[in-house]
């Protein structure tokens, strides 16, 4: 990917979840589109308070003037049988009774890709949840093409 967009748009960035958040709250309000990934949702609590009292409120904040929409940010979710306490938790509850973020979880392969475009592309920020049970067990057909659900 950083072949293909460059250095500036694509880069590693040190595994601090808080950072990651500021750093894609920041970036998405300037009306850039920022996909941020946390590497197990398990790790996305250090960056609670950003996404809940920053990203979720920063429209109302501001009186409908600015705003946070093209921030997505990604996590695995969920147990799997072998990750023990820190890589087996979902924690989407907790940003569900957020006002000001949408939370999604697709239930295969088609849904999301589907959901990661629509996402990707909503006026909000949005937690997208991913089952790791679906990385190894999920099989579908997923259409070509450019569509949203």
């Amino acid at each position: 990917l950083q072949e293909e967009f460059g250095k500036s748009r694509v880069f590693n960035t040190p595994l601090c979840e808080q950072g990651i958040a500021g750093f894609a709250i920041g970036y998405a309000s300037t009306g850039k589109t920022a996909v941020a990934e946390i590497q197990f949702a398990d790790y996305i609590y250090p960056a609670f308070d950003q996404l809940v009292n920053e990203a979720a409120k920063f429209r109302y904040r501001s009186g409908n003037e600015f705003n946070c929409g093209g921030l997505t940010i990604r996590a695995p979710c969920g147990a799997v049988g072998h990750g023990a306490l820190y890589h087996s938790q979902s924690p989407e509850a907790y940003f569900c009774h957020t006002p000001g973020l949408k939370v999604v979880m697709p239930s295969g392969p088609a849904d999301a890709k589907g959901l990661l475009l629509a996402s990707i592309r909503c006026p909000d920020p949005v937690i997208f949840l991913e089952p790791k049970v679906l990385y190894r067990s999920a099989v579908e057909e997923v259409p070509d093409g450019d569509y949203e659900v």
